[in-house]
């Protein structure tokens, strides 16, 4: 008598091994703070990155002294705070560039790919990547608070001219921190709504840059325009509360459109 198979109702199926550590932590969303530190890193992921950021200080020193050492009147708070509007959207351009790099190029490059299938909201993603720029933001805004006021200092009494703007604290510091982000959202914008690094760069060094020119020449016309009319308002060179409340509006409704882009924007 030969022993067959028992029938198929009495044959079990194997026991599904249990899954193991990988598989867990797998199953588990990132944090939130893991995403930032994630973002963060992408800052100096390469050696050119790295190289970028470490010149940044140098040539933001340099382009203080730039426009504050040659000043030839200083006799106002007005007149010794102007110069650093200057000094925040070209000395920091460095800052910058490495930030459109980080936003742009990974779409570009789609690069985004892992990060949105390890947590596929582009919201948390976005959001981690906002609060990367708002640390970028306050190390910029406080290391040009610092070290503005020692040069303009300098210049202001080498021609004579008492120091001014020690006794207001408080309104640099703002002026500072609105035009850094000004200029930062500015950059932000451009890299969402121009997914290519080459031509975000082109965008926000040469249209920008030209777009501050035209703005000195034509201030009523030009402010309704100009990303950083409300910082030269809050500094007393604005060009009127309708330019700056217009300028508001335009980056603003960028800033609503480029997000609305983004959500939109394939990753694949």
């Amino acid at each position: 008598m030969t022993v067959g198979h028992p029938p198929a109702w009495q044959q079990q199926a194997a026991p599904v091994p249990a899954p193991g550590p990988w598989a867990t932590r797998a199953s588990r969303s990132s944090s939130f703070w893991r995403l930032v530190a994630v973002e963060a890193r992408k800052l100096v992921g390469t050696r050119s990155d790295k190289i970028v950021m470490a010149c940044a200080p140098v040539f933001l020193i340099g382009l203080m002294a730039l426009f504050t050492l040659p000043q030839t009147n200083l006799a106002s708070a007005g007149r010794q705070l102007q110069p650093m509007l200057l000094v925040i959207q070209l000395g920091l351009l460095l800052v910058f560039a490495t930030v459109i790099k980080l936003v742009a190029g990974e779409w570009q490059y789609k690069s985004v790919q892992p990060t949105l299938l390890v947590q596929p909201s582009r919201m948390r993603y976005l959001l981690a990547q906002g609060t990367v720029l708002a640390g970028v933001w306050l190390v910029c805004s406080l290391v040009t608070f610092v070290l503005y006021p020692l040069l303009i200092k300098s210049a202001a009494q080498g021609l004579g001219h008492n120091y001014l703007l020690g006794s207001r604290p408080g309104w640099v510091l703002g002026v500072t921190m609105l035009a850094t982000a000004q200029v930062l959202l500015t950059a932000l914008i451009v890299s969402l709504l121009i997914p290519n690094t080459g031509g975000s760069l082109t965008v926000f060094f040469v249209v920008v840059p030209m777009l501050a020119v035209a703005r000195l020449a034509l201030p009523e016309v030009f402010g309704l325009i100009y990303p950083l009319e409300a910082a030269w308002h809050m500094a007393g060179d604005g060009a009127g509360w309708p330019q700056t409340i217009s300028s508001l509006l335009v980056w603003l409704t960028l800033l609503a459109v480029s997000l609305v882009v983004l959500s939109r924007r394939d990753a694949g």
